[in-house]
């Protein structure tokens, strides 16, 4: 009895909402590698004025990839249909997740905001990387997103051009 009781536990806080399966790409595209290099010596500090837009349009433009400056960041896509890649950027609008992480229950809202994905892991999870949210502040930092616990909202995918 002891062990079930373990094991029920285990279960219940390794939970993470409805798990949503995603496909990840088999190979990373340069631009997308160029991209993350780009981010990876600011993770822990202010990327211009702080705003989460800031990380995207200085990775972006860096790498002069193409976008309208504003919120088309690339080649929209639909991420249900297609595979997601670190260094696509996303943008949040409106969306609610709420779920269970490390045994913990969460809640997270975010009205708009913009990320770029870091890491995609099988179990529906996205590794960001984003700036000024409750947990950073105005700095860059590397937080998880399950698809699966989305409730409310919309998410737009873009993978960038050059």
């Amino acid at each position: 009895m002891k062990y079930l009781s373990i094991l029920a536990f285990a279960l219940v806080f390794s939970f993470h909402g409805k798990t949503q399966k995603i496909q990840a790409c088999d190979s990373v595209p340069a631009l997308n590698r160029e991209l993350l290099n780009v981010l990876k010596p600011y993770v822990g500090q202010k990327v211009l004025r702080g705003e989460c837009w800031d990380v995207v349009s200085l990775a972006l433009n860096e790498t002069h990839a193409k976008w309208n400056g504003y919120d088309v960041f690339g080649i929209p896509y639909d991420y249900k249909k297609e595979c997601i890649s670190p260094g696509d950027v996303i943008a949040f609008k409106g969306v609610k997740f709420g779920g269970v992480q490390n045994g913990m229950k969460y809640f997270e809202e975010m009205e708009k905001h913009f990320a770029v994905v870091k890491e995609v892991r099988p179990n529906g999870e996205l590794v960001l990387l984003q700036q000024n949210t409750g947990r950073f502040g105005k700095k860059l930092g590397e937080s998880s997103i399950f698809i699966g616990d989305l409730k409310k909202g919309k998410m737009e995918f873009f993978r960038p051009e050059r």
